[in-house]
C-alpha cells in the first residue's frame, strides 16, 4: 500500500479536500466525539463529481481491515503529529489513498 500526502494526491482530491477542510474537519471532531476513535472514509466518482464521506469508528475499521494494519495506520498517524487519518477510494482508477491530516 502506498502512502500518500496532500501534494502527491490527484487535483480533484487535493482541490476537494483544501475547499471543504473545515467541514471535514468538523465532521470528524464531532463523529470522534459521539462515537469514539476512527478515520474519515472517502468514496469519489470523478467523472460524476461525487464524493461521499462517512466517519468510521475503529470496530467497523476492523471488518475491512486487519488489528495490525489499523494499528499502523494509528501509529503513522501519531508519528507524524497526531493527524487524522483519511481514506479515500476512487471508485473509477481503482485506487486507494491513506492521507495524514
Amino acid at each position: 500500500m502506498n502512502v500518500q500526502n496532500i501534494s502527491s494526491l490527484p487535483s480533484y482530491l487535493s482541490n476537494f479536500i483544501n475547499s471543504n477542510h473545515e467541514q471535514l474537519n468538523d465532521i470528524y471532531m464531532k463523529s470522534k466525539e459521539q462515537v469514539g476513535p476512527g478515520i474519515l472514509s472517502f468514496k469519489v466518482s470523478d467523472s460524476d463529481n461525487r464524493v461521499d464521506v462517512k466517519y468510521m469508528p475503529e470496530q467497523e475499521l476492523l471488518h475491512s481491515l486487519s488489528e495490525e494494519m489499523l494499528e499502523g495506520l494509528k501509529r503513522q498517524a501519531k508519528d507524524n503529529g497526531d493527524k487524522k487519518i483519511y481514506l479515500i477510494e476512487d471508485i473509477e482508477k481503482s485506487s486507494m489513498f491513506i492521507v495524514y491530516i
